[in-house]
């Protein structure tokens, strides 16, 4: 391999000639044809509960509030988190970390944002302390829980998703809005 000198006699990195094997190397990766399914084909909307970053399907949430007021219910179950007006319309508020049996360390629990979502005709909110945003997967990224996950999480957890040197719990939206339909029926 020769190395190009400019006109001026100093040596530029992308003036040198190419390896040997550059260009039949560079031919076959073109050729080559694409790892089908190896794109990210499943989304997921991650947000942090506590300590616990969790995902639920992007297809199911229609926004995230940052300004809320939620109201409390008298006589109410510990998963109804209270009653939250957004545009004139009243949404129940469900406490995931309840569903989920997350300890809440905080004697007064203030979240930050509130996530809508819908699935059919049913609609919730739930509030949560952060939301990172859309994180695409492959279901093949899907690592299986392990059998010492709390047995609420375990219930509702489809896979764990490793992210950003995290692990983000993919929870099955299908039974989670199941069991908010028996709950708040």
């Amino acid at each position: 391999m020769t190395t190009a000198l400019s006109p001026n006699g100093t040596l530029h990195l992308l003036d040198r000639e190419p390896a040997n094997n550059y260009l039949r190397e560079c031919t076959q990766r073109v050729a080559a044809e694409p790892l089908s399914g190896q794109a990210a084909t499943h989304s997921v909307v991650v947000f942090r509960l506590e300590m616990e970053w969790l995902g639920l399907p992007t297809g199911i949430f229609r926004e995230a509030v940052d300004n809320y007021k939620l109201h409390g219910m008298p006589h109410r179950s510990a998963v109804v988190a209270g009653i939250v007006t957004l545009r004139g319309e009243l949404l129940l508020c469900a406490s995931l970390a309840k569903i989920l049996g997350l300890n809440e360390d905080r004697a007064s629990v203030v979240r930050r944002r509130l996530l809508i979502a819908q699935r059919g005709a049913d609609q919730i909110a739930f509030p949560v302390d952060e939301v990172y945003g859309v994180v695409g997967y492959h279901p093949r990224e899907l690592i299986s829980p392990p059998a010492t996950l709390a047995q609420a999480a375990a219930t509702y957890t489809v896979g764990l998703l490793p992210w950003r040197e995290r692990t983000v719990g993919r929870l099955d939206d299908e039974l989670l809005f199941y069991t908010l339909s028996k709950i708040f029926a």
